[in-house]
């Protein structure tokens, strides 16, 4: 017995201690274990595609992430990769050679080879003659799914610094006129997922701040998109920063227009651009060379590049080529900035045909694939319109407007009339100064209504946004003319905020037939409708008696009399100004953070319109115990402006608690940490 026990104690501790670490093994995930040789992502040897990747967690295979089940090891150098059912992949038998190669054995022996893929994209050994998709102008989704590998590498503080935000996809927006931005974030393995709309074959621009990566989609892609951050990391030998954009760096795309993406990536992009600040000064047509000379550098550069790699693809040489183009006709219509400070600020008439004969406008490919399309046609219908509308407003065309919308009462009627008869008594009474005596007196008499002062503003705006008399002699082609009335309607409710009147809203339905671009009006009309029903009062009363004032200082007190003992925060702001409704969108958070009931938010509006200011300051929900709002008579406005050296929009003050001002630059609400703090020191 003794014997047994001195053996069997031995025994049963190894078997507890099999047990134990057995017990823990589940804990540990299970955690498959790939040879290092596999590690990386595997190019297609024949059509020079990216079909496989392999890594600690998981795999890629088909744009999407799949889990290991078991790896077997022949002890041959041949490997047996089992998947869960994903990806239509349940197995793999993978053979490893010499040098970064790979065979996926398969059945019957159609023996497939791979190459590991190194820090370039090897060049595609085939040409590829397809062409983009036909633009049909709807609207359909694009998905980037993406691994960003080594997200924990690099020197300290720099993964943090340019790797931990939110992945960015920007992309124009023709309809906005502006570009549009989507997020997504990263899993603990560095790995996200994004669907944004697009319309047609489109320029994307992902994550620019930080990786540089420009792509083109077409509706119904998904693409999937690697990249090691390692090789992100700023180097000695970079040299310069030009040098660390150009150093090759491990960036490859998987899905249907995964080429054109590898091939936009391994271009040496031109560093020659057109220094506008240089060329400014220049007269037109010297600009004009100026520019033409750039383009013809940069498009010499393209066309060496793809003579020499003769397998480019025709989506590559097409996106290119527009781009190229389009920047260029880009830079030339930005010219009219330049002139602006001229006496008869208009651009010479050999300047514009160069425009119009070299920039045609007629192929629906070029309207959404590269931004500067849209950038262009904004610049140069917006200077050939000459902002559209004449200045005022005829009183005959106001009893129209009331009359369509029900809203002409016979006295006012007979008030336009009257005004019609002596407008022509002008052109053959020889007492013209007692008719215009009788006009003034009638037109003032009209104008003290507030329905014609209303009724005046529409119309007025409505020739200054939507006026297409340009547009329509210059847009043959009908997708382009639907989508550049959208945008100016778009633009209507940006800047004014208000619904459209029920003539401009029938000519754009008379107008445009895109279901898209119709829905897209229609939600904003009834949105903005909305809003102008309901009830909206911000003026304060304690201003009232001095909207005479002609004295500065006397106004500036009087108007932060009511706020002694707090601090308040003025936000000197316009209705027109599009930094400043920016702003406003995090003006709630700012509150928020600071969250005190002794700081006001004053807000004084330049040159708003009343109904437009309304609906902003509903829409943004800018109201509460603590803010206020003022809309000055402009004479006012400019007089508290000049007082307080305003010169810019938006302009924030900084009021302490005894009406002193501590700062005239506490920060913006969309830098919330900053001006918040700031605030907070003035309590």
């Amino acid at each position: 017995m003794k014997v047994l026990l001195k053996f069997t104690f031995p025994i049963f501790i190894a078997i507890l201690t099999v047990f134990v670490i057995s017990s823990f093994l589940p804990f540990r995930r299970g955690k498959v274990i790939l040879p290092k040789a596999l590690m990386g992502n595997w190019i297609n040897a024949v059509n020079n595609n990216f079909e496989y990747g392999f890594f600690e967690d998981f795999a890629i295979y088909k744009n999407k992430f799949i889990n290991y089940e078991r790896v077997i090891d022949d002890g041959s150098g041949v490997y047996k990769i089992l998947f869960g059912d994903q990806a239509g992949l349940k197995e793999l038998k993978l053979q490893l050679g010499s040098g970064g190669e790979m065979t996926v054995l398969e059945k019957g022996g159609l023996n497939s080879r791979f190459v590991l893929m190194k820090s370039k994209y090897p060049e595609y050994k085939s040409q590829d003659t397809s062409s983009f998709q036909r633009p049909d102008f709807k609207v359909d989704s694009v998905t980037v799914i993406g691994y960003y590998r080594n997200m924990d590498a690099g020197i300290k503080g720099f993964v943090d610094r340019f790797f931990r935000a939110p992945f960015e996809v920007s992309l124009y927006d023709f309809i906005k006129g502006e570009d549009v931005k989507y997020y997504a974030d990263f899993d603990k393995l560095g790995r996200f997922k994004i669907t944004f709309p697009v319309m047609n074959a489109q320029e994307l621009y992902l994550d620019w701040k930080r990786a540089r990566i420009k792509a083109v989609a077409e509706p119904g892609d998904t693409l999937l998109l690697f990249l090691d951050v390692a090789d992100y990391v700023p180097q000695k030998n970079d040299g310069s920063y030009q040098g660390y954009l150009q150093r090759s760096k491990q960036l490859l795309f998987m899905g249907r227009n995964a080429r054109i993406n590898n091939e936009l990536n391994a271009y040496p992009e031109s560093t020659l651009s057109l220094d506008r600040s240089a060329a400014a000064g220049l007269g037109d047509m010297d600009y004009l060379e100026k520019s033409k000379d750039v383009f013809n550098r940069r498009n010499a550069h393209l066309g060496s590049y793809i003579g020499s790699h003769r397998t480019l693809s025709s989506k590559f040489v097409t996106y290119k080529r527009t781009e190229e183009k389009y920047d260029f006709a880009f830079n030339l219509m930005q010219h009219r900035f330049d002139i602006s400070g001229r006496q008869n600020p208009k651009l010479e008439e050999r300047y514009l045909k160069f425009v119009n004969d070299n920039f045609n406008l007629g192929n629906d490919l070029d309207y959404t694939l590269t931004r500067y399309f849209g950038l262009f046609v904004n610049d140069y219908l917006k200077y050939l319109s000459g902002n559209g509308a004449s200045s005022s407003v005829l009183f005959k065309d106001i009893g129209q407007r009331l009359k369509d919308d029900h809203k002409l009462t016979p006295d006012i009627a007979s008030q336009i009339s009257e005004i019609d008869v002596l407008l022509k008594k002008l052109d053959s009474s020889s007492q013209k100064e007692t008719v215009y005596a009788e006009l003034d007196k009638r037109s003032n008499a009209l104008n003290a209504l507030e329905i014609i002062r209303k009724t005046a503003e529409v119309l007025q705006s409505e020739k200054s946004f939507l006026d297409f008399s340009t547009a329509d002699t210059l847009l043959t082609n009908p997708n382009l003319k639907e989508l550049w009335l959208t945008n100016r309607y778009h633009y209507w409710f940006e800047v004014l905020r208000r619904p459209l009147s029920r003539q401009a809203e029938m000519f754009f339905m008379e107008n445009v037939h895109n279901p898209f671009l119709v829905h897209n009006i229609q939600q904003l009309q009834a949105h903005y409708l909305v809003l102008a029903n309901q009830n909206k009062s911000f003026i304060a009363d304690h201003l009232k008696p001095l909207q005479d004032s002609k004295n500065a200082k006397q106004l500036l007190q009087e108007l932060l009399k009511p706020y002694k003992g707090k601090v308040v925060y003025m936000d000197f702001w316009g209705t027109w100004c599009s930094p400043c409704r920016k702003d406003l969108k995090f003006a709630n958070s700012l509150k928020a953070k600071v969250n005190s009931k002794d700081v006001v938010y004053l807000y004084l509006a330049n040159r708003s319109p009343e109904e437009t200011w309304k609906n902003i300051i509903g829409e943004y929900n800018l109201m509460g115990d603590n803010v206020v709002h003022h809309r000055l008579p402009n004479e006012q406005q400019a007089m508290l402006e000049r007082e307080l050296g305003v010169t810019s929009f938006p302009t924030y003050i900084l009021v302490d608690r005894s009406g002193t001002i501590v700062s005239n630059k506490p920060g913006s609400p969309s830098n919330l940490d900053i001006t918040a703090s700031n605030i907070k020191k003035a309590l």
